[in-house]
């Protein structure tokens, strides 16, 4: 364990780094316990840990940790009031090979928010999705507020980004299912035996054109008459639950 109390010392300044997305090419920062535990549970990398509290510290004495004053939490904290315990690990990485062999993959087109983001991240694992697509332009799934939301599920679940190319493969092998507000189809009919990739459009304009042409089959989630549309991250939780009712294993 060794003292840090300065905010101009190298570590800390890359760390603070990390805040800004063109600097998480490797390494990205992981705040608070539970996202850590999660984090050392999948594997990852822990290149050091920072706290103010020396008895957590003991808990990761096979790290390389740093006692921390009150102003270098806050140096490399991404939040107003610093979490207990704050690291930097290497960025888990994953290979489209992989997600070749999963039968039940989500795909998001041009989320843009972080917060949905994390919180279909955490959904997709408490229903049994084996991994998640990001297609297009999407916002950083290892930005520290994604992980925040994603409640250390991020660590759980692979992600990988997609291209057009890449999808025309797995709809050899996949069922591609479309996510519509219009559909004729009720998401609590859903049932398929074979693999698939079930698809959520953008917070703002829906699932592109592109997208919807790949499509086999599209579903909705039947509502009220008068109410517009649901949050992003809201219907992707109801649309997987469902899926989940009928495919449990």
């Amino acid at each position: 364990m060794i003292e840090i109390t300065s905010t101009s010392n190298n570590i800390v300044k890359e760390t603070a780094k990390l805040h800004i997305k063109k600097y998480r090419n490797e390494c990205i920062i992981i705040e608070g316990k539970k996202a850590l535990d999660n984090a050392i549970e999948a594997n990852l990398t822990i290149e050091y840990i920072f706290s103010a509290n020396r008895d957590l510290l003991k808990n990761y004495e096979k790290y390389q940790t740093y006692l921390a004053n009150e102003k270098v939490m806050e140096k490399i904290s991404t939040t107003e009031s610093p979490a207990n315990i704050l690291a930097v690990a290497k960025k888990p990485e994953y290979s489209i090979e992989i997600f070749k062999k999963f039968k039940r993959i989500v795909l998001l087109d041009n989320i843009k928010d972080a917060g949905n983001l994390g919180t279909i991240i955490r959904s997709a694992s408490a229903f049994n999705i084996d991994g998640i697509m990001l297609y297009g332009e999407c916002t950083d799934e290892f930005s520290p507020k994604t992980i925040r939301s994603a409640a250390g599920n991020i660590f759980r679940i692979p992600i990988i980004h997609c291209t057009k190319e890449q999808l025309k493969e797995f709809k050899k092998t996949h069922k591609m299912i479309a996510t519509v507000v219009n559909s004729q189809n009720d998401i609590q009919n859903f049932n398929s035996k074979e693999p698939f990739i079930i698809m959520f459009g953008s917070e703002a304009d829906g699932l592109c054109e592109e997208l919807l042409t790949f499509c086999n089959i599209s579903y909705t989630i039947p509502m009220k008459k008068g109410v517009e549309s649901l949050n992003l991250a809201v219907s992707a939780g109801i649309i997987l639950y469902e899926i989940f009712k009928n495919q449990p294993d």
